[in-house]
């Protein structure tokens, strides 16, 4: 889209996962029915891509999942990891939005880029979420340097 910006990431450290946080493989959130369903129903209401959603799911590897304090998954990061990592799609339940829960996500996310030695970590955002991003340590990229 125009009016996205392209970010990258260079991991350079790893913390511990925040409290709520599971970094979980593919096969992993899969065997979670209940996480799947609530980020299935995600997909459906908050996002109007279900073909761009389609498109990179082959390509995902990994997924942060939050958990509320009943356990009950309320926020999402998708991870495609061919070489570089890129983050697809970063989603929170909308009840759940306004704690942190995607900063804490996308950090984590970031840490475990480090721990699997991922070269760069990479997403394309509206600039309404610049500064979200930009907290977590991502560098907005000139537009002269995205490659299509």
């Amino acid at each position: 889209m125009a009016d996205d910006l392209h970010y990258m990431y260079k991991p350079t450290h790893a913390g511990p996962l925040p409290a709520g946080v599971e970094f979980l493989s593919l096969p992993e959130f899969l065997a979670d029915e209940a996480a799947c369903s609530t980020f299935w129903e995600l997909i459906e209401t908050q996002f109007r891509t279900r073909s761009k959603f389609l498109s990179i799911w082959p390509s995902v590897r990994f997924v942060c999942v939050h958990r509320d304090q009943e356990g009950g998954a309320d926020g999402f990061v998708l991870i495609s990891a061919p070489v570089n990592w890129q983050i697809d799609y970063v989603v929170v339940r909308p009840d759940s939005r306004g704690q942190g829960i995607a900063q804490k996500l996308v950090k984590a996310a970031l840490g475990q880029a480090y721990l699997h030695s991922a070269p760069y970590v990479m997403l394309t955002s509206k600039e309404s979420l610049r500064s979200l991003y930009e907290n977590c340590g991502f560098t907005v990229l000139p537009t002269a340097s995205v490659i299509v």
